[in-house]
């Protein structure tokens, strides 16, 4: 979720408008309970707001469903989806503020939430919960690459459900109620269940996968996002100190690997046309000096037994290539550049 703009705990107060799920420590309820989201929206002079909700439980029993009157004008209903029209909402006086607040009232503290790419109804909600199972993210469509499942592809695949086929819209309680049913399936079949694995596609993300082991990606959201696979979690940072911060924060977690980009090097590769401008970059020393750091900290951080590994990724390749000659010259031209590029230096030790 965080790969597709969720804001973080970090950021949350960043966001205007958004509020905490807190639950109600008086709902008595077993350990993390499961609750199905699914929100219909309308598109308004703001862009999308949230005009219906639905929350099924663990049962398939729909606990809360009511329309919501948003903040703002309504330009577009996008009936054929949402199911939503002018004429049900005319008398709804519900807001977004009374639907967060009677969530907070009838579901538990220890609610996890179950949705179908959720980041979108809980960004429509302006909700913040860091309790969440995604079923876009636990099943694979099969195309690889970063591409998500629909919901009525999973429905038909896994469960034999024909969903989203009515000519009144989309009804989010059946929505909910599929996601909650391929969640439980899930739960049943094992974690490598539903996840369809491209034969070419040799990512690490999906690597692990084949291994059954988890695991944790932290890098530029562009690309944390095309890790969101299989057993894998994404988790993107705009920065080097941001990406620092929650790799320190995930090791104590249960994941059998965690990998972490750096990219203090990579301004000073841009600007730099040899190896020799690169020695001589006035911010070649504080990059280093950050680096050092920052590995030492990672280190002190791991527990023990932990296979430690620092690679430092491309040597860089500074004569600009020229292309002269047959399409056969230029593949062993280009084979011989890629060779040196992926050069590097690996570092490996077990914290003892």
């Amino acid at each position: 979720m965080l790969a597709h703009e969720y804001p973080s705990v970090d950021t949350l107060n960043k966001e205007p408008g958004w509020r905490r799920f807190t639950g109600n420590i008086m709902v008595k309820a077993k350990e993390y309970p499961l609750y199905a989201i699914d929100c219909e929206m309308c598109k308004t002079a703001e862009g999308s707001e949230v005009t219906q909700i639905a929350i099924v439980d663990e049962s398939l029993n729909c606990i809360y469903k009511t329309y919501i009157k948003p903040a703002n004008p309504i330009i577009d209903y996008v009936t054929a989806y949402s199911g939503i029209t002018a004429d049900i909402l005319k008398d709804v006086t519900t807001t977004l503020a009374d639907v967060v607040k009677h969530m907070n009232n009838i579901l538990p503290t220890q609610a996890v939430f179950v949705g179908h790419s959720l980041e979108n109804d809980l960004k429509a909600l302006k909700l913040y919960h860091d309790k969440v199972i995604d079923t876009a993210t636990i099943y694979s469509s099969g195309k690889g690459g970063s591409f998500k499942p629909g919901l009525r592809f999973l429905a038909m695949k896994h469960l034999k459900a024909k969903i989203q086929d009515s000519a009144n819209g989309h009804d989010p309680s059946e929505d909910a109620m599929t996601c909650m049913r391929l969640v439980k399936l899930k739960v049943k079949r094992g974690p490598k269940f539903g996840i369809v694995v491209n034969g070419n596609d040799n990512s690490l993300s999906i690597y692990l996968t084949k291994q059954s082991k988890t695991g944790v990606f932290i890098d530029k959201p562009i690309v944390a996002q095309q890790h969101c696979r299989g057993l894998a979690q994404a988790l993107p940072a705009t920065s080097d100190a941001e990406g620092l911060d929650t790799l320190i924060r995930r090791l104590s977690s249960k994941s059998e690997f965690y990998w972490y980009h750096m990219y203090k090097l990579e301004p000073i590769y841009r600007a730099c046309t040899t190896i020799h401008d690169m020695i001589n970059n006035p911010q070649l020393t504080g990059a280093l000096q950050y680096i050092d750091e920052s590995v030492q900290r990672i280190y002190t951080a791991l527990p023990a037994d932990t296979l430690f590994v620092v690679y430092s990724g491309c040597s860089g390749y500074w004569k600009k290539p020229e292309f002269n000659g047959s399409d056969e010259v230029m593949k062993k031209l280009m084979a011989n550049i890629v060779g040196q590029v992926r050069r590097g230096l690996l570092f490996l030790k077990v914290k003892n």
